[in-house]
């Protein structure tokens, strides 16, 4: 709230008008006036300066200083920021390793201060607590979704459309930050957006961009290829003729009428028809409709039930699953490695390593696995695996032992 200093200039001038050359004529003229002019004006400059920076408290917070500081792995030296902490509310967090094969994370928050919302990119290393960059944006309203993407060596933020706000396209050098593309130059790049965009989604597996022109237009963007496609079905035909056969991890229902109970299998099929690494888990109570609509073949891994679970990530190693150990509103929560061969790695859960507010818990009717599955990311880099709880933080794993590396809370 700004304030009003009006009557302490007024009283300041009026001490001010009293000067050694025209002292007031009920005062004695000496120097003892002036000394006290000199004071009281001090002291209602110095009263109006705590105001402004108790109202203000943050007015110096971006004033970052550089440290020197050196990179364990290579023996570099470089610059870093010394802001205190990451803080607001969490929005999303990827990997996104340096050529000293160092795994930084980039991390988006935001915080609501002054009728307006701060949103903070920042780049961290999670392995010394250092926050390697910042950059800071203002809006007058509520930020969008948000997504962050690590794709051939660089960081692209991705927005939809939302009241007050345009879909958005930023790509980003991930080590220095530096902007390589705007949206504005997105849409130069391309024929098919010409037009400019309207509004876009964001999905995985693989990863693609599907846009809506303002001229009526639905292309769709490869992300990992790098090609437009003029819709969606021509995306969808780019795969017809993969035939080659992969292996991806799913999670199945055993019996129908029991959904809350999932088995993990291996299901082996073409290319064209698991390029999406998503199959109903309803298919496989029936094997033949398995085999009927994705021309695949499952093979259980592990006899452990995985009540409620989620599949959270998936490589061409393992997978992660996230799940907990009896349905209801009061369960332990887990998320648990397992190799191609069945094998269970290694399992954190609420009890212990996992944020305490993952639990089921009857306190929080948004705690049900309905509400929360969506808010539960996993991904990997090498021996890195990050789990990012929205709205909440962030914590990483060591992939070989489970071993958790760091945490950080943004919000409560």
């Amino acid at each position: 709230m700004a304030q009003d200093y009006t009557n302490l200039q007024k009283m300041a001038q009026q001490y001010q008008q009293q000067s050694p050359y025209q002292p007031n004529p009920k005062k004695p003229s000496g120097g003892f006036g002036c000394v006290l002019v000199l004071v009281l004006a001090a002291f209602f400059v110095g009263m109006g300066l705590l105001v402004y920076f108790w109202v203000y408290p943050t007015y110096f917070s971006g004033n970052d200083k550089d440290e020197i500081s050196t990179d364990k792995k290579s023996g570099k030296e470089k610059k870093v920021s010394q802001k205190s902490s990451l803080n607001g509310m969490m929005m999303n967090a990827v990997i996104a390793p340096d050529e000293e094969g160092n795994n930084n994370l980039w991390v988006m928050t935001y915080k609501y201060k002054n009728s307006k919302y701060y949103i903070n990119t920042y780049i961290y290393n999670p392995e010394e607590n250092i926050i390697l960059k910042n950059f800071e944006n203002v809006s007058p309203v509520f930020p969008s979704i948000t997504k962050l993407l690590f794709i051939n060596n660089e960081v692209w933020k991705v927005n939809s459309s939302s009241t007050g706000l345009e879909a958005e396209i930023n790509v980003y050098n991930p080590e220095s930050g530096e902007e390589k593309l705007n949206t504005r130059g997105f849409t130069e790049k391309y024929p098919e957006l010409q037009s400019g965009i309207s509004n876009l989604w964001v999905y995985e597996s693989p990863f693609n961009i599907s846009f809506e022109t303002k001229d009526g237009r639905k292309p769709v963007l490869d992300l990992e290829k790098d090609k437009m496609y003029e819709s969606s079905t021509a995306f969808r035909n780019s795969f017809r003729d993969e035939k080659n056969e992969i292996s991806i991890f799913a999670l199945g229902v055993e019996r129908s009428g029991e959904e809350a109970r999932k088995k993990l299998y291996l299901v082996t099929g073409p290319k064209s028809n698991l390029r999406d690494k998503n199959i109903s888990e309803s298919y496989f109570s029936n094997p033949s409709t398995l085999k009927f609509i994705t021309k695949s073949e499952a093979k259980s891994l592990t006899d452990k039930v995985f009540l409620e679970g989620i599949m959270t990530y998936q490589d061409d190693e393992s997978c992660f699953v996230f799940y907990q150990n009896q349905t209801g509103s009061e369960a332990e929560r887990y998320l648990s490695c397992i190799d191609k061969t069945g094998n269970i790695l290694w399992t954190v859960s609420t009890e212990s390593e996992l944020f305490e507010k993952l639990r089921a818990t009857s306190k929080d009717a948004f705690s049900t696995m309905f509400f929360i599955k969506s808010n539960v990311h996993v991904s990997r880099s090498g021996d890195l695996v990050l789990l990012v709880y929205d709205r909440f933080g962030f914590m990483g794993f060591d992939y070989k032992t489970g071993k958790k590396t760091f945490e950080v809370e943004l919000s409560n």
